[in-house]
């Protein structure tokens, strides 16, 4: 019986951190594609992370408030998916379900060789990312130590004359360069 009373309430905060990601959900649906989510006009600081903590309705009067505008389909939406996602791992993995597994199974794509992605502790409740560690120094290389080639183009072809010595008209006639400078 103690086994029971022991593991209850680890089984009801997965299946209420499930509940929060099933609730994510519906936010990036509103943030993705309605391009709307709800916010608290409170405190500065609270206003900032409100998207992420307000979950119910709003009343009449309330200061809890909707805004509609491309930072709902472009930043917001899909961060609220990410939640959603990590959320339900989460709840998966408390309730005793393999929850990061199956997340990282499909971001291997099924590969069971390769190294664990993301990592979930059950007993801290903390993500890690080893993914994220692996990537970081092959992103910082390639886009702060890449050389952009000048005499190539954006698909590699190479570029004869960055300006050309003659200019044409709408016919396709030559013209001096003389009649355009002014």
């Amino acid at each position: 019986m103690s086994f029971l009373y022991d593991h209850l309430p680890k089984i009801a905060i997965g299946i209420l951190v499930i509940i929060v990601g099933f609730s994510f959900i519906w936010k990036g649906w509103q943030g993705c594609v309605m391009g709307r989510f709800s916010y608290w006009a409170g405190f500065l600081p609270f206003t900032l992370i409100s998207p992420w903590l307000v979950h119910l309705p709003q009343g009449k009067r309330s200061l809890v408030k909707t805004r509609e505008g491309m930072l709902a389909h472009v930043l917001i939406g899909p961060s609220f998916f990410l939640c959603a996602v990590l959320c339900i791992c989460a709840g998966s993995d408390l309730i005793g379900l393999p929850g990061t597994k199956t997340l990282n199974h499909i971001i291997n794509g099924g590969d069971e060789a390769k190294p664990t992605s993301i990592s979930f502790n059950e007993n801290t409740g903390r993500y890690d990312f080893p993914l994220a560690k692996r990537a970081s120094a092959k992103f910082y290389k390639q886009v702060f130590e890449h050389r952009i080639q000048e005499d190539t183009d954006f698909f590699g072809r190479k570029i004869e004359k960055m300006l050309p010595d003659e200019r044409t008209n709408l016919d396709g006639q030559k013209v001096s360069k003389n009649k355009y400078d002014r």
